[in-house]
């Protein structure tokens, strides 16, 4: 990774005490390429997305999604997701999943939801290069969804980039709206 060190004479801090744009894009290469180098997980929020997306047609559709850019270096690293949305209010057969990279790991199958509100809650532990252990909750305002909790195995290949992604399928555009995606990282000690 190359570096290009901001001009000597540019202010480091403005008067709010942030660092300027191109101070902070020089700390931030640099730790990249510290932590990519050592191996080293940074925990925190990773994602915050609250641009709200919605189903079109009748095929399934990407909603939210976030690029994990082989973000679980260690075992026992964790990622934990939470997203959520609302059901149209009309009686259409609605489908909602979250996928981790080309693994499905939570499918409320075709659920004839009118109205309510959903949540989704998942983690992602890795255990190994290929594996991951995970766990995935959904809860509904609505009684036609039945809560659940889903475990499945993952075989994802963390030495590559995965995407963790919700998408929804209705009957006709707007079944599905989702309004908000958030990712965390939890390194493990």
């Amino acid at each position: 990774m190359i570096v290009s060190i901001p001009d000597s004479n540019e202010i480091v801090v403005n008067d709010n005490l942030l660092a300027t744009t191109s101070w902070f894009t020089f700390f931030q290469d640099v730790w990249r390429s510290i932590r990519g180098g050592l191996g080293i997980s940074i925990g925190g929020t990773l994602s915050s997305d609250t641009t709200s997306a919605s189903n079109t047609g009748s095929g399934e559709t990407d909603l939210i999604n976030y690029d994990l850019k082989k973000l679980l270096k260690n075992n026992g690293d964790e990622l934990y997701i939470k997203a959520w949305g609302v059901y149209a209010v009309n009686a259409n057969n609605k489908t909602i999943k979250l996928n981790f990279g080309s693994q499905t790991i939570l499918d409320t199958g075709a659920i004839a939801a009118n109205d309510g509100s959903w949540q989704i809650e998942a983690s992602i532990i890795r255990t190994a290069t290929a594996s991951q252990e995970i766990i995935a909750t959904i809860t509904s305002s609505n009684l036609s969804v039945i809560e659940s909790a889903t475990r499945t195995a993952g075989t994802q290949d963390l030495t590559t980039s995965n995407t963790l992604k919700i998408t929804g399928q209705g009957t006709s555009s707007n079944d599905i709206t989702q309004y908000a995606m958030l990712v965390k990282l939890t390194p493990y000690d």
